[in-house]
């Protein structure tokens, strides 16, 4: 008679693991979140884009094709299978990357650009309705402003010159 309490503790047991693990399905994450840094003039630019599509950041070409997320009570870290390849004016661009980044050790399987470094941040799930143009995204936007303030300025010591 003992043993009947048992055997139901251990249905009810193998019960809870079965629904626990049907419930525990890997997040499929369509968006990758990467930061650039230009070595040259040291401006740091974070930038997104759904995995498949090719991003630009200077001169790079950049396409992620998967994202990986540890679960919130690991460890925290995040990793991408990107494919980089070079531009150059006049010749074919040049895959100069291809493998795992991850975010949290950087170093172990990174870039290796004289001009540009580039590091894994985050991945995350983005709705059809939210995504948005990310097929090149902007190095420097603020440096644009900065040329058009000035060329205005200059024209308008021209014209008060005149």
């Amino acid at each position: 008679m003992r043993i009947l309490p048992f055997i139901a503790y251990i249905l009810a047991c193998l019960y809870s693991f079965a629904a626990y693990a049907e419930e525990e399905k890997p997040a499929q994450y369509n968006n990758i979140v990467l930061q650039g840094l230009n070595k040259v003039t040291g401006k740091v630019l974070k930038f997104d884009g759904s995995l498949g599509t090719v991003l630009r950041f200077g001169n790079l070409e950049i396409v992620a094709r998967r994202c990986w997320k540890a679960p919130p009570e690991d460890h925290p870290e995040n990793a991408g299978l990107l494919e980089i390849s070079e531009l150059k004016s006049g010749e074919a661009p040049q895959r100069i990357f291809l493998g795992w980044m991850f975010s949290s050790s950087p170093g172990l399987s990174g870039l290796e650009h004289p001009v540009y470094d580039l590091t894994v941040l985050d991945c995350t799930v983005k709705d059809e309705s939210e995504k948005t143009d990310t097929t090149a995204p902007k190095e420097e936007p603020t440096e644009k402003k900065k040329e058009q303030k000035a060329e205005k300025a200059k024209s308008t010591k021209k014209e008060k010159k005149r």
